[in-house]
């Protein structure tokens, strides 16, 4: 850590809508490495999400801003929105880096996403241009989890820190769902989001 730059966690994902363990996570990262902030990045066009319909980014943004607006740490942050091109992880990284060259970037990551990020467009720039938090989960071991970071560090020098993760078992697919079968999201989105959703008709 350099002194006097300030600590940036990124969080990217769909938001596809965005959901309250979405929240916990980014509180935990704020906590668990004493960040200034966390950025919650909406992808408009996710080069791993194409199979099914989500909602307008326009409206996942928004939905990101209610869910986020009485939190001061939590930023949104429209540097992925674009719906006409994919958006990777290195180039975002890379264009975060030239912008604000006195920020340190955490960029948040599940656990599970470690198997397979040889398989990511250019992890070596990825490893360079920020930390690496690793949100472990149940269904992965810890030691094997340190194992693979292991691999990592030596691989590409990259500098990979475990997230402790609150488990908390609420996914965006399972909201939608209940949605379209006209059940209760109560306690799964914050309110703002769940009248949002109500009112734009969304996931129907």
């Amino acid at each position: 850590m350099v002194e006097g730059r300030k600590q940036i966690g990124i969080m990217g994902g769909t938001f596809d809508p965005v959901h309250n363990a979405h929240l916990v996570l980014a509180e935990q990262a704020y906590s668990q490495f004493s960040l200034d902030e966390v950025w919650m990045m909406p992808n408009g066009n996710p080069p791993h999400k194409r199979e099914y319909s989500q909602a307008d980014v326009g409206h996942r943004m928004e939905m990101v801003r209610l869910a986020i607006q009485n939190v001061p740490y939590l930023r949104l942050c429209g540097l992925e929105r674009s719906e006409n091109s994919y958006h990777y992880t290195y180039e975002t990284m890379s264009v975060l880096n030239s912008t604000y060259p006195d920020h340190q970037f955490y960029f948040i990551m599940g656990a599970d996403s470690l198997f397979d990020f040889e398989d990511w467009k250019e992890p070596a720039i990825i490893c360079r241009e920020c930390v690496l938090l690793a949100a472990t989960r149940d269904h992965c071991r810890k030691e094997k989890i340190l194992r693979r970071i292991e691999e990592l560090k030596e691989k590409y020098n990259a500098d990979i820190r475990i997230l402790n993760t609150p488990n908390m078992d609420v996914a965006s697919e399972e909201i939608r769902r209940k949605i379209q079968q006209k059940e209760d999201i109560a306690g799964m989105v914050p309110e703002d989001v769940a009248n949002y959703i109500r009112q734009n008709h969304l996931y129907e």
